[in-house]
């Protein structure tokens, strides 16, 4: 059931994002994960809270999946400082390492973000992951 309602916690957030971006009410572009959310439900559920991981440009339902607030991952979007990034990251660029230990979003293929990350972390956090996440046509 719990996988359940982080998918449809992940599709809430997407479409309402989706609505305000068609309104015109969120600057610049966004990518959504509309589709994606059982494949995040599931990938998020298998790691554990101290491993850390890095997105695609999709990366809304990874983080909300992992746990994220929607109310501060949407403040990101709309560029206020109650976001994740302080409203400077957007749409693509979501990070929380404090509690998330989300290395960030991007646009470029997440193995460039971890594999770097998994040296560095095999000395700081032993018996860690680091989990890059691919989507359509990411390589």
């Amino acid at each position: 059931m719990e996988f359940y309602r982080t998918m449809v916690r992940i599709r809430t957030f997407e479409e309402k994002a989706a609505e305000c971006f068609t309104k015109g009410m969120l600057a610049g572009n966004i990518h959504l994960s509309i589709g994606q959310e059982a494949a995040e439900a599931g990938a998020f559920a298998a790691i554990e809270p101290k491993d850390y991981f890095t997105s695609t440009h999709r990366g809304h339902g990874h983080a909300i999946a992992r746990g994220a607030d929607p109310k501060r991952a949407m403040a990101e979007l709309f560029g206020k400082k109650t976001g994740y990034c302080k409203g400077k990251g957007g749409s693509m660029h979501i990070a929380d390492m404090e509690k998330m230990n989300h290395l960030g979003a991007n646009g470029t293929s997440p193995a460039l973000t971890a594999s770097p990350s998994c040296l560095t972390h095999e000395e700081t956090v032993p018996s860690s992951i680091v989990r890059p996440n691919w989507g359509i046509k990411t390589s």
